[in-house]
C-alpha cells in the first residue's frame, strides 16, 4: 500500500508537542534504526524503515505497527497482533515525519482501538486543545496540571496584578531600549566627533531602563503562587455546565474530608502576556462541582440550504463521474440524530465540546455540503457542522478521506468550475436537480422528476 501523504520536512520526535503528534501517523526511515537500538529486540525486523503511530495514553507513546520506505512510501502493517509501544519520551532525538490519518490508515485496528478509547474520554480530551493551559501540564502526562488551592484570594489578586505591571512594565522598558538602539543608529550618520558621544548616552540610557530587577525576564507568576501557597496536582479536566470546569485530585487535600481520585471545582484565570495568554488552575475545595450534561437543538436556519444534486462528468477522464447531493431534507431529523449520535460516543471535534457543556442555547446548523482537498484535489461530500450560541459561531474542520489533510468548502456558485481531481481538466456539469430524503429508509435519497 502507498501513503497518499503530503511530504513533509523530518523533525527531532522532542521538538513536537503533544498534540502535534497525537493521532499521527510517523514514518520512520532505515536511517533511524540506529536511534532505535536499545528496543531491537522487541521491534519486529523490517528490511526499510518504520511505520509507528503517535496516540496519548496518559503520557505520549509510539506504537510500532509496520513497515515503510521513506523514500517510496509504500507501506504494509505487520501480520501480528502483538504491537510494540514506547513512550515518546524515551526516543526524543529520534527524526520522524508526520502524516495524518486519512480512512485507509484509520482502518487498522491497534489506531480504531486507541481513536475509541479517546473518544470515550471526549470531555477531558476537548480541554487538551486549550494551549493557554501548557505551562501548566506535567511534560511527561499533559492530562495532568500543576494547580493552586485558593485559600487567600488577596494574595492571588496581587500576584496577577503584581504580574501585569510587570508585564507592562518590560513592555516600556523594550520601547524604550528599541528608541536608544534607534538613536544611536542615526548617530552614524552624524559627524565622527559626535559619534562617541552619542553611543555612550545611548548606552547609558539602555542600562538605565534595565536597572530595576523586578524588570527580569525570568519571573514567572506560576512560581511566585507557587511560593505563596499551597501546590496540588489534578487531573483530567473537564468543562461543566455553566462555565466551571472540573478535575479530579491525585492525592488526599490536607485539610478536607477531599480524597486521592475525588472529583473537585476548579476555576481558570487567564493572564494576558506579552504575545500570548496563560491559564492559572485553582481548586476550591469548597465550591459544588457542577454537572457536564450536553443539551443542543437543531439550529433553525432563516433559510434552508437548498437540495441539489450536481452530476460532474469529466469528457476526458471517463472513469470520472460522481452525483454529489447537497442541502438537508427540511428539519432531517435522521441527520441530526446521527450527529446527537456522533456527541454521544465522543465522535466530534474536541474543541466544540466546551461550548456543548459549557454554555446555553447552543443548537446545531447541519447539511451536506461538497468539499476539495488542498492537498490532493479529491472531491467528497461530508455533513457541514457549525455550532451556534448566542455569542458565537464554530465549524466543525473537515479531513480529506483519501490524504487526511484539511479540505474546504466549495460554494454553490464554484461548482460548475470544478476541475476533475484525476486529469485536472475542467469537468462538464449537468443541469441542477432537487433531491429528498426518503421516509422508508435511513440513507436512501431520492431525485424529483
Amino acid at each position: 500500500m502507498k501513503l497518499e501523504a503530503k511530504r513533509i520536512k523530518r523533525h527531532m520526535v522532542r521538538t513536537y508537542e503533544f498534540w502535534q503528534m497525537n493521532l499521527r501517523i510517523l514514518v520512520i526511515a532505515e536511517d533511524q534504526k540506529k536511534v532505535l537500538e536499545d528496543f531491537e529486540d522487541k521491534l519486529p525486523a523490517s528490511d526499510s524503515g518504520y511505520l509507528a503511530f503517535a496516540y496519548l495514553d496518559n503520557e505520549l507513546r509510539i506504537a510500532f505497527l509496520g513497515t515503510s520506505d521513506d523514500e517510496t512510501d509504500e507501506y504494509e502493517f505487520f501480520d501480528t497482533k502483538e504491537i510494540f509501544t514506547i513512550p515518546a519520551s524515551a526516543v526524543p532525538t529520534l527524526l520522524v515525519r508526520l502524516v495524518k490519518l486519512n480512512a485507509e490508515l484509520a482502518e487498522n485496528a491497534f489506531i480504531q482501538q486507541a481513536i475509541q478509547e479517546q473518544a470515550n474520554k471526549a470531555l477531558p480530551m476537548s480541554t487538551l486543545t486549550i494551549r493557554a493551559l501548557d505551562s501548566s501540564r506535567d511534560p511527561e502526562i499533559p492530562t495532568r496540571l500543576r494547580a493552586f488551592r485558593i485559600e487567600d484570594e488577596k494574595k492571588i489578586q496581587e500576584l496577577i496584578e503584581l504580574d501585569a505591571m510587570r508585564q507592562a512594565a518590560l513592555e516600556e522598558a523594550e520601547e524604550k531600549a528599541a528608541a536608544a538602539a534607534k538613536k544611536a543608529k542615526k548617530a552614524k550618520k552624524r559627524n565622527r566627533e559626535e559619534l562617541e558621544e552619542a553611543a555612550e548616552a545611548a548606552e547609558d540610557e539602555i542600562e538605565e531602563v534595565y536597572e530595576d530587577e523586578s524588570l527580569m525576564l525570568e519571573i514567572n507568576i506560576a512560581d511566585e503562587l507557587a511560593k505563596s501557597l499551597e501546590t496540588l496536582w489534578v487531573y483530567d479536566l473537564t468543562p461543566a455546565n455553566n462555565g466551571a470546569w472540573r478535575a479530579n485530585l491525585e492525592a488526599n487535600l490536607k485539610g478536607s474530608k477531599l480524597k486521592a481520585n475525588d472529583l473537585v471545582h476548579i476555576e481558570l484565570r487567564f493572564v494576558e502576556r506579552e504575545d500570548d495568554e496563560i491559564a492559572l488552575v485553582f481548586v476550591d475545595p469548597e465550591a459544588e462541582v457542577e454537572d457536564i450534561k450536553i443539551e443542543v437543538s437543531s439550529h433553525v436556519a432563516t433559510r434552508l440550504p437548498w437540495r441539489k444534486a450536481y452530476e460532474l462528468e469529466c469528457l476526458e477522464n471517463h472513469d470520472f463521474h460522481e452525483t454529489y447531493y447537497l442541502g438537508r431534507n427540511g428539519e432531517d431529523s435522521k441527520l441530526f440524530n446521527k450527529i446527537v449520535a456522533d456527541i454521544r460516543h465522543g465522535r466530534l471535534d474536541p474543541a466544540m465540546y466546551l461550548d456543548m457543556v459549557q454554555k446555553e442555547d447552543v443548537s446545531l446548523d447541519f447539511s451536506r455540503e461538497l468539499y476539495r482537498c488542498r492537498h490532493c484535489g479529491d472531491l467528497h461530500v461530508t455533513r457541514r457542522l457549525r455550532l451556534v450560541t448566542p455569542e458565537s459561531t464554530m465549524s466543525e474542520p473537515y479531513y480529506c478521506p483519501k490524504c487526511g489533510e484539511r479540505s474546504s468548502q466549495v460554494k454553490r456558485v464554484h461548482i460548475a468550475s470544478l476541475n476533475c481531481p484525476v486529469c485536472h481538466r475542467p469537468l462538464d456539469m449537468k443541469p441542477e436537480k432537487v433531491w429528498y430524503a426518503s421516509d422508508e429508509e435511513d440513507d436512501s435519497i431520492l431525485l424529483e422528476e
